[in-house]
Formats: C-alpha cells, sequence, structure tokens
C-alpha cells in the first residue's frame, strides 16, 4: 500500500424469514439479537469512536419486530439511535422483484411516520442477498426523500451487476479458487445514480457481500452446521486474537487487489454479520480487532461505521462525476417464483385486488375492515419476501425442517388472501344496508377510464346457473356471464366499469344460449380469427381481424402456446444450472474442474400427447376449444383457447394436474410471436423496459439476462408497426429469445427475435427453494389487439385484459 486508506466496517443481521431457522424460531432470535444491541452499545457507549460498538438495523422490519415485542425498551433503543450507535435503515424486508411500487411504498410506511414521529434520520435503504428490485425503486425512495440505496447482493447462480464477464465474490477465490482460473476478475465495489422510469434518483453503493468483512478476519469467519439450534452460536469460540492474526493477511491482500483492479477511492465499506451467517447476532468481537489493529497500524486505518456515516463519506466523492443509469435491475433470483407456482398466481390475483379493496375500505370508514386490511397487508409482505424454504431443500429433501418453513410460508399467501376477503366483506356491510331484495354484485372501479372489463365473481353462497341468469345494471342493461372453471363456482363475465365509483348488478332470470358442442378448430369474433393446431394443442394462427396482421411464427421449434417440461439428465445435475454451469460458460472454469465434469446431455424435453379431438363449445361471453393432454413427466393438462365476444381478447388457459419430478425440472409455455425484428418491451414494477439494452429505459448491465419478472404485461410491437399486448395473469417469469436456461451471458446487449417463454416452473436452484411440486396448476395467459380495441393507451389495453376481480355479494 502507497497511499493512506480507511476501512469503514458495518455490523448488521442479514434478515431471512426462514432459511436459517424456522420462522418462529427466528421471532425469537431477533428479540435476543436485539437485546444484545442494546447491551453492546452501552457497554462501549464511552469508548473511542472508531472502535465504539455500531449497529446497522438492516431492515425495518427487525425494529419494528423488537419494539413491538419489548415496549419497555424503546427510549433505551432511541437513546443510541441518537448517539449514533444504531441506524435505522428504510427497507422493510427483502423483497422478490414480483413486489409492485404500490406494496414497496407502503412497506415504508411504518419507517417513516415512526422516525419522523421520533425526529430520527431516515437516510438510507439497504438491500442484501437478493439480486434485483422493481425499478420503480429508485422513484419510490426518491419521493420519500431516501437519498441513498445500498446493495450487498449474492451472485450464487447470478452474475455480476457492471461487473466484468465472469466476475465472482473475491471470497470465491479463497472458498472455490481451485474451480476458477486464477486470472478470473472479481467484484469491485462502486458508486453510481440509479435512476426511476418517472426520474426519481438514488445515490448507489454496489457493495460486496454482506459478509465480506468476516471473510477477511474482521469478525469471525468460523462456519456453522448445517442444523442450526436457536443457540448455534456457542459453538464458534475463535478468539479476537485469532481473527486479528487473519485480518493482518487478508484486509492488505485485498486492498492491494482491489487497487490493482482499479477501485478508485481511498477508502471502502465493509459489511460483517456478528457471525459468519444469515440472521448473525450482533458481537464485539470486531470491535477489539478494530482496536488493536489502528494501534499497529498507520496507513490503513479502519474503524466501526453505520451505513449512514459510509453514504456522507460517499457523497463527497465528487457525485457529478458519477454515471447515471436510468433502467431496470432484474433480479437473477426470480426463477424462485416457479417453485410454489399456485401461491404466486394467488400472489399476483392479491395484488391485482389490492387498490379496489383499499378504495372499499377507506369509503367504508370502518375500523374493523381497516383492521383486516392491515393485516392482509403485513401478510402479503411476508409472502413476497425472499425466503421461501429451508437451506436444506437439496442436501436434505426429506428434512421436515423444509416442509414446517414452506407450510408457514404458504400460510402467508393464504392470511393474505383471507384477511382481503375479511376486509371487503366488512366494508361492503358497512357502506350497503342489510336489505331483503335480491343480492346484488358489487364491482370496484375501473382504473383506466370507464369500459368494458373482464370481471371475475364466485357464487359464494348463491346458486348460479349462466345458462338461465343474467346479470342487470341499473339502466336495465343485460349483461351474461359464464363459467370460469367446471370445478370452481368461479365466473367470468364481461361488464361496464365506472372510474369514479363501484358498481353493482343485479341477478335475473333469463333464458341465454345454451353451450353447443362439436369438433372443430377454428374461433372467429370481430376482433381475432384463432386456429388451432389438433396435434399439439397450440396454435396455428392468431390473427387480428381489423389489420389482418398474423402473430404466430409457424416456422419456430416450438408450437405457439405449447407447454415444454425440461429436467436436468445430466449425472451431475444441478450443478450444471449453477455456479459450475456459470463458471463453464462465462470461461472462468479451471482445468481441473473442466476435467471433472462428465460429457453428456444436460437437458430432456417433454411435451403433451393429445387425447381424442379438439371440442368447440359456443358460449355467451368466450367461446372456447378445449383439447386434452398428457405425459409422464407431465401429468394431465386441459388445454382452453378462449375467444371473447365483447372485447378484442384471446385467453390460453392450462388446467394442469402435475406429477412431481424426481429429478430438476423446469416447465415453459412457449410463445413464437411473428415479431422478428420487432420490440418487446417488459413491465417492471413502475413501467415498462426493454430487456437485453443497455440504453436508458434498458437494463443494468450485467444483470439477469436469461429470464424476467413480468408485473403484468408484455408490449410486443412487430417491425410493421403493429403492437400486441401479451398478460401471463398467474406466472410472471418470461425468457425471451429460446428455451435455454444455462445462458449465462449478461455483459453484451441482445436484440429480440420473436420467442418468449412463460416459465411457470422452476426447480433449479440447490438451496431456499422446493425440489418440485405437484398436483392442479392454472396457468392464464391473454392477448389484447390494441388496433381492435382501438387505443394507444398502455393502461387502458393491459385493464382490458386484466381480471378484475369482484368485491362479492350483498
Amino acid at each position: 500500500m502507497v497511499r493512506p486508506f480507511t476501512i469503514y466496517v458495518m455490523q448488521s443481521a442479514h434478515t431471512d424469514i426462514g432459511y436459517t431457522h424456522s420462522q418462529e424460531q427466528i421471532m425469537l432470535m431477533y428479540l435476543d439479537h436485539y437485546d444484545h444491541v442494546l447491551e453492546l452499545c452501552r457497554k462501549s457507549e464511552h469508548e473511542p469512536i472508531a472502535h465504539r460498538f455500531k449497529w446497522t438495523c438492516e431492515t425495518s422490519w427487525q425494529v419494528r419486530h423488537y419494539l413491538e415485542a419489548r415496549p419497555e425498551r424503546e427510549e433505551e433503543f432511541l437513546y443510541y439511535v441518537r448517539n449514533g450507535q444504531i441506524e435505522i435503515t428504510a427497507s422493510f424486508l427483502h423483497f422478490t422483484d414480483m413486489v409492485d411500487t404500490d406494496a414497496y411504498r407502503r412497506s415504508l410506511e411504518w419507517v417513516l411516520a415512526y422516525c419522523k414521529q421520533h425526529k430520527l434520520p431516515l437516510r438510507c435503504a439497504l438491500h442484501s442477498d437478493i439480486n434485483g428490485w422493481p425499478w420503480g425503486l429508485a422513484d419510490v425512495l426518491s419521493e420519500a426523500n431516501i437519498p441513498y440505496f445500498c446493495s450487498q447482493i449474492h451472485i450464487d447462480s447470478a452474475t455480476d451487476p457492471l461487473g466484468k464477464r465472469g466476475s465472482v465474490h473475491y471470497f470465491w477465490l479463497l472458498e472455490q479458487g481451485v474451480d476458477l482460473k486464477q486470472e478470473t476478475p472479481f467484484r469491485i465495489p462502486q458508486a453510481f445514480l440509479w435512476q426511476g422510469p418517472q426520474g426519481g434518483k438514488v445515490l448507489h453503493w454496489l457493495g460486496e457481500h454482506y459478509l465480506q468483512g468476516n471473510v477477511l478476519g474482521l469478525s469471525s469467519s468460523k462456519g456453522f452446521a448445517a442444523d442450526k439450534t436457536g443457540y448455534f452460536t456457542e459453538t464458534d469460540q475463535v478468539t479476537a486474537e485469532e481473527l486479528y492474526a487473519s485480518a493482518k493477511v487478508e484486509v492488505p491482500r485485498y486492498l492491494e487487489r482491489l487497487i490493482e483492479a482499479g477501485y478508485p477511492y481511498d477508502s471502502i465499506l465493509l459489511s460483517t454479520g456478528g457471525f459468519y451467517v444469515d440472521n448473525a447476532p450482533p458481537d464485539e468481537r470486531w470491535c477489539r480487532i478494530i482496536k488493536q489493529w489502528n494501534k499497529d497500524h498507520e496507513e490503513i486505518q479502519i474503524r466501526t461505521a453505520t451505513l449512514g456515516e459510509w453514504f456522507e463519506v460517499l457523497a463527497q466523492k465528487q457525485q457529478e462525476s458519477l454515471p447515471t443509469y436510468k433502467v431496470a435491475w432484474p433480479d437473477h433470483w426470480a426463477h424462485g417464483l416457479g417453485s410454489l407456482t399456485t401461491r404466486i398466481a394467488q400472489a399476483r390475483r392479491t395484488q391485482r385486488r389490492r387498490a379496489d379493496v383499499v378504495k372499499l375500505v377507506d369509503q367504508a370508514d370502518s375500523k374493523k375492515a381497516a383492521e383486516y386490511l392491515t393485516t392482509a397487508l403485513q401478510q402479503e409482505q411476508l409472502a413476497l419476501e425472499h425466503t421461501f424454504n429451508a437451506w436444506s431443500t437439496t442436501a436434505r429433501p426429506s428434512s421436515s425442517f423444509n416442509e414446517f418453513v414452506q407450510s408457514t410460508k404458504e400460510l402467508n399467501f393464504h392470511r393474505a388472501e383471507f384477511y382481503l376477503d375479511e376486509a371487503v366483506g366488512s366494508a361492503l356491510r358497512q357502506i350497503v344496508p342489510e336489505s331483503n331484495e335480491q343480492p346484488q354484485l358489487y364491482v370496484g372501479v375501473s382504473r383506466s377510464g370507464d369500459g368494458k372489463r373482464i370481471v371475475h365473481f364466485a357464487a359464494d353462497d348463491l346458486q348460479l346457473n349462466p345458462e338461465q341468469q343474467i346479470l342487470t345494471d341499473l339502466d336495465g342493461e343485460r349483461y351474461p356471464f359464464q363459467r370460469d372453471s367446471q370445478e370452481l363456482s368461479r365466473f367470468i363475465a364481461v361488464l361496464p366499469l365506472k372510474e369514479r365509483d363501484f358498481s353493482s348488478f343485479s341477478l335475473m332470470t333469463a333464458q341465454t344460449q345454451s353451450v353447443a358442442s362439436e369438433a372443430r378448430t377454428e374461433l372467429s369474433t370481430r376482433g381475432w380469427h384463432v386456429r388451432v393446431d389438433p396435434i399439439s394443442g397450440g396454435l396455428l394462427s392468431l390473427k387480428e381481424q381489423v389489420n389482418g396482421k398474423e402473430w404466430v411464427d409457424l416456422h419456430h421449434q416450438h408450437v405457439f402456446g405449447q407447454l415444454v417440461q425440461e429436467a436436468i439428465v445430466h449425472p451431475q445435475g444441478l450443478q450444471m444450472v449453477g455456479n459450475t454451469g456459470r463458471f463453464m460458460a462465462l470461461d472462468t472454469a479451471s482445468d481441473s474442474l473442466r476435467r471433472r465434469i462428465e460429457p453428456g446431455q444436460v437437458f430432456e424435453y417433454s411435451t403433451l400427447q393429445i387425447i381424442g379431438s379438439p371440442q368447440y363449445r359456443a358460449g355467451s361471453v368466450f367461446d372456447t376449444i378445449q383439447l386434452t393432454g398428457k405425459q409422464t413427466r407431465i401429468g394431465k393438462v386441459q388445454i382452453s383457447w378462449r375467444a371473447y365476444h365483447a372485447i378484442p381478447v384471446v385467453e390460453l388457459v392450462l388446467d394442469w394436474y402435475k406429477t412431481w419430478s424426481d429429478q430438476p425440472e423446469a416447465a415453459y409455455v412457449a410463445f413464437p410471436f411473428a415479431a422478428q425484428g420487432g420490440q418487446l418491451e417488459l413491465e417492471t414494477g413502475g413501467g415498462f423496459f426493454q430487456p437485453g439494452s443497455f440504453a436508458e429505459g434498458g437494463q443494468l448491465p450485467g444483470t439477469c439476462s436469461t429470464y424476467y419478472t413480468i408485473q403484468q404485461a408484455a408490449r410486443i410491437s412487430a417491425a410493421s408497426g403493429e403492437q400486441l399486448f401479451w398478460l401471463p395473469l398467474d406466472a410472471p417469469l418470461v425468457m425471451p429469445n429460446e428455451i435455454n436456461y444455462a445462458r449465462w451471458e449478461a455483459t453484451e446487449p441482445w436484440d429480440w427475435n420473436g420467442f418468449l417463454a412463460s416459465m411457470p416452473v422452476n426447480h433449479y436452484w440447490h438451496t431456499n427453494f422446493a425440489t418440485s411440486q405437484r398436483g392442479y396448476l392454472r396457468l392464464r395467459y391473454r392477448f389484447v389487439s390494441p388496433s381492435a380495441l382501438n387505443s394507444a393507451d398502455s393502461e387502458t389495453i393491459i385493464q382490458t385484459g386484466i381480471p378484475s376481480e369482484a368485491y362479492g355479494w350483498r
């Protein structure tokens, strides 16, 4: 080292609601953690500031959870916040990137109100472990006057944002050096301005791993047995003196390599946990290590710090010279959304309902309804948190611990929907007085002007028969409804909704069109002409009636709408789609690793065999062509192609009775669009972005380019100018250009070739997600024609195809 250097060391606990321990155990652990935080603050309060104990609350969930359980310690907690030893950060939990901006904004409400009430600084948001977040997060933080955002992502089975091709965590060079070439690049922390689609900016620090300081000896680096009780830290007997001996070697070596690699600053933030594990309790050994270090060293100085202290230093380093990225930030770990397909579909339904329910509850002014809504929103936040299962899902797949963690997680999804239902029921009864008249169906507002919407509703306590009943509005206009599912009492109607007030519809007896059935492969409405392939169950034609545009590419290897199951058959299994596969694909694998990889095929693919003939059914709301397919690895699937009469919407519904797979698997629904040379835009939280582009409105270089999370829709533009909106209602993951999970290139932009696949199922990670799933899955995909709708407004087009969930009957 030839220049003075300062290391700011932050200690925090990475929040996993599950994973290392059961959710209940974690709730108890964090109470003990924060009791100990206060004790360590008290013991070190008068120590020199450079080695005084400090604590960064990684999530505001930690703070709220502790103060709700320990109200008697709130004043003590507030004292150390004001004393600079504890910093509250804004992020409530680490969510999947499926979280929308409204949900994220609501997750900040408690911490914003708490810090305002107690006149506390709230400067920073912090996300660790997860790989991405909604683009609109930059706008949400900016509007909340939170100027700083730090990420400490974990690139396990992922790529490095803004990093060199193939770059890895620094500690991988130490722990996995035998698998990597000596010249493999490592991550270089960096600063930039991240800008949201609405223009909001935050100063972003792209840090290294959240336990990087532990690896360097600045906090304990002892690993733990995989099974951990609540007392697991008792096994860590490493002394501060032993850690200091390691730090004297590892810290200078890291800094020398960092500076050689082009790191531009004379200071850096290193994050630690009190112990080398997620959900780690606080520890004071780092303070003793830093105290001794500063006695023995002059050139490199180390100090304890909170996150805000680091940003104060960083903010002085010529922000005007920093690059600005106005781009989306896709999440490489989003594939986990394919491990719990039915619950994710349930979460998307909850997301769609949220705004309507909030409006109804506000109008009702009911304390009971408001309490139900609060509970629903809290459960939704836990459902969207990134931890889905235990550490042991693949290491010990038969462990009951996996079932415990996943069952608890799944309850969050169910409870969110249940309490949303209770909020609606209470609010509706507050607004609409009890009556002896026939019950009416109440539906929420339109979010994009008055217009016709696809309304979904249940029978609830009524006996509904769409062949003998219809709905009518206050003007006496009649609207048919149709059964959505033969197995469930769920129905669909296309109804006119108002932008400013909810609507109500009465039920009346009337003879409607009887359902006819015949062998037929074509559907035709004023908006669309559809031709079904009786051999595959996919489409041979999806043609707009208005302009004659054909959207099906018949020359592709996959049929339009075809379900494709993918299984890993290579003897080294998940390694081929994890870090080993990444090292191989990005040319960082050592010769010894390449020799250990056996030659052979990685994937096998299966498709359905159609049984019998297509069945056409005419309906009053939509006409349908149904087919049934089977395959040993897939199970049984009922395929339904629907064409709606009143609006220009075509829908594919797959009712899938899925079998369990003992092999690692994924599943796709293929959509080869006739749009070569056109443009694909995906809607993330906050707005549309162009995947594969690194320009403004694209994605951050180095982020996941293999698959993406769609919020509501994909906007597809043909080279000739026509547009189509594609809405995956239940499964948010999509894979563009080809079905190829092992596509790791992330540092080069790419152009769309017209192919898009839904990825409703994925079980390719080595931890945290279930190894397979079985049972009933429902997948729905809608296609909306802007030309036939005669609208260029994206929100109107999307709302035409998105399900509007009725409030219910009253």
